[in-house]
């Protein structure tokens, strides 16, 4: 730059782009012109220990919390007991556990140290609110439905393979009589999801009183079905266990079409086969009847 040098110039004489010659004069120049080539060096250290952990940039804090590992010290422990003894100083456990699991943690061996060394380190799912339009909650639906004493209640979700993009199979199954309701699905869009369902309804004709969802966005257009008569409710956000029922199917159904089947194996007659065989199962909370022969003595006794 003192000899007057184009940018483009600079850029060839030390074998770099024009566009790294341009940002480093820019970020590194104040209101006289480019920083002696010491003080530019120190911004560049500063900015790249912007970004490295706390621990890092700090030696006697490093030397602190390995020792305490080494004690077998919790990090919630370490960070009270550091607050504690450096007023006016602090650290937080996630903090510690961060850096535990960065590439220099992992240098040193510090997740041996910990008392669940986990492989990976992961926050706390933040559990997101329900974007469904006009849902009614799972605690406002009837108590017949909760304590299972009419049949057409049912649960319902959606099940997918590895690979399987966005093909899925549609489960519903009956809380009482545990009827069991298999849709093949060519994609989780809602439209599709709901329509296979209106037009399984349309066709077969199943006593469908109500349907329990989960917060899927596949499930937002649920709406129609009360054009059908069918009230529908939605468990609370990250609550799957809200429809146990349907997950127990899930289970059964995973016996006949595993995780890792191929997705072009899943026909409409598999689905069919699965569908009819889990529906002739015994099961033991229906006193080793089958969910067919429940059914049937349902609808005898409602005649």
């Amino acid at each position: 730059l003192c000899e007057g040098k184009s940018q483009r110039k600079i850029a060839k004489i030390i074998g770099k782009n024009v566009s790294n010659i341009s940002r480093e004069i820019k970020r590194n120049s104040d209101h006289i012109g480019y920083l002696y080539p010491g003080k530019a060096h120190e911004k560049t250290i500063q900015r790249k220990n912007r970004n490295k952990p706390k621990i890092s940039k700090n030696e006697n804090l490093k030397t602190y919390v390995i020792g305490k590992l080494k004690k077998r010290w919790s990090p919630k422990v370490i960070a009270g007991r550091y607050k504690m003894e450096n007023p006016g100083q602090k650290i937080s456990a996630e903090t510690i556990y961060t850096w535990i699991y960065s590439d220099e943690g992992e240098a040193l061996g510090l997740k041996k140290l910990l008392v669940r060394a986990h492989k990976k380190r992961g926050l706390k799912r933040r559990i997101p609110k329900s974007k469904i339009k006009n849902r009614i909650s799972i605690h406002e639906r009837p108590e017949v439905i909760n304590a299972r004493d009419q049949a057409g209640h049912f649960e319902c979700d959606l099940i997918f393979n590895s690979g399987s993009q966005s093909k899925n199979i549609c489960t519903l199954i009956d809380r009482v009589t545990r009827q069991s309701i298999l849709i093949k699905n060519e994609s989780k869009h809602t439209t599709t999801v709901i329509d296979a369902i209106v037009y399984h309804i349309k066709k077969y004709r199943p006593k469908i009183v109500s349907i329990t969802f989960d917060n899927g966005s596949e499930f937002a257009g649920h709406e129609r079905l009360h054009e059908f008569g069918i009230k529908t409710y939605f468990c609370d956000p990250g609550a799957p266990w809200q429809k146990g029922s349907i997950e127990h199917l899930n289970g059964m159904i995973r016996r006949f079409v595993p995780f890792d089947m191929p997705s072009h194996s899943i026909t409409d007659d598999l689905v069919k086969y699965v569908n009819r065989e889990i529906n002739n199962m015994p099961r033991a909370i229906l006193g080793f009847k089958t969910p067919i022969e429940v059914l049937r003595s349902s609808v005898m006794s409602s005649l």
